[in-house]
């Protein structure tokens, strides 16, 4: 995730010091554990993090967890998790497997925002080196309460002032629960099979990676040639001002692209059917009106 990068730059370990490991081939963007050892031995001991994914931004592709688990056990790093969409496969039986080496992380981080359907700036780190933190970030002053086995989240985090953002997590977990959580989690990954499928049969568009959970990642249908990230942003502002669904620009494996991500307590199918309609009416004006230019 590009915020790996930014939390190196905040950290004084600078942006240079980022290494990208090889992914394993078959449409994956899961790393490829034997090209992850190699730039692991050639650390000859010196200590790093890796950070691995449950739950791409694109694709919602894992690496496997169990994989780097084990790598653990034999080299010095420190093991980082973004699990911010795929953390909530946990909540059902038939995507927890994905999840399956979590426990190994040191640390792990997830997003409220999606599946819990909170307000954004909602994320949650699980650590086991709290203390770290507390060494990192503590706030000292008269006016402050002290570094206890309980601190305030003033000596854990960068920020002094924060809002009381545990409220609205623990108002959705209380209301909906572990059983309504599934439900959610399966729904939303249903419809993103609906959408997958539609494009799948299109003319006018192409799947560009399996549907793994809830993320769906298109593009334009070959058949219309070389499109460029601009067309396809045109086309997306079309789609916006049409007003009846937002879909987000992406970048996959070098293709300029389109992504929907499922996460909304309130999505049907008769919502993927009403953007599926949408989609088609914007790209039938979109390509009527670029074959006049």
């Amino acid at each position: 995730h590009s915020c790996v990068l930014k939390s190196m730059a905040m950290l004084g370990l600078g942006r240079n010091n980022h290494v990208e490991i090889q992914l394993n081939a078959g449409n994956r963007e899961s790393v490829n554990l034997t090209a992850l050892e190699n730039a692991l031995k050639d650390m000859n001991g010196e200590p790093c993090i890796v950070v691995g994914n449950a739950g791409t931004v694109n694709t919602t592709d894992f690496d496997d967890l169990e994989g780097l688990a084990k790598l653990k056990d034999k080299y010095k790093f420190y093991l980082h998790v973004d699990a911010a969409f795929g953390g909530f496969a946990k909540c059902s039986p038939k995507y927890a497997h994905l999840m399956n080496g979590i426990e190994h992380a040191d640390s792990i981080t997830i997003d409220g925002h999606k599946w819990l359907n909170v307000p954004y700036d909602s994320g949650m780190i699980f650590t086991r080196h709290q203390g770290l933190q507390g060494d990192v970030f503590q706030n000292v002053g008269s006016y402050l309460s002290d570094l206890s086995d309980e601190p305030d989240f003033l000596h854990l985090t960068p920020e002094n002032s924060r809002r009381f953002r545990a409220l609205p997590a623990w108002f959705s977990l209380m209301a909906y629960g572990r059983e309504g959580y599934r439900e959610i989690v399966e729904r939303n990954c249903g419809t993103a099979t609906r959408l997958a499928k539609k494009i799948e049969e299109s003319k006018v568009f192409r799947l560009l990676a399996p549907v793994r959970m809830n993320c769906v990642c298109w593009t334009f249908s070959e058949t219309f040639g070389k499109m460029s990230a601009e067309d396809v942003g045109r086309f997306l502002t079309g789609v916006r001002n049409d007003g009846r669904v937002f879909v987000t620009q992406t970048v996959y494996q070098g293709v300029p692209a389109m992504r929907a991500a499922f996460s909304n307590w309130r999505t049907q199918d008769s919502d993927v059917d009403l953007s599926w309609l949408a989609l088609l009416h914007v790209a039938q004006n979109f390509f009527a009106e670029r074959s006049r230019l």
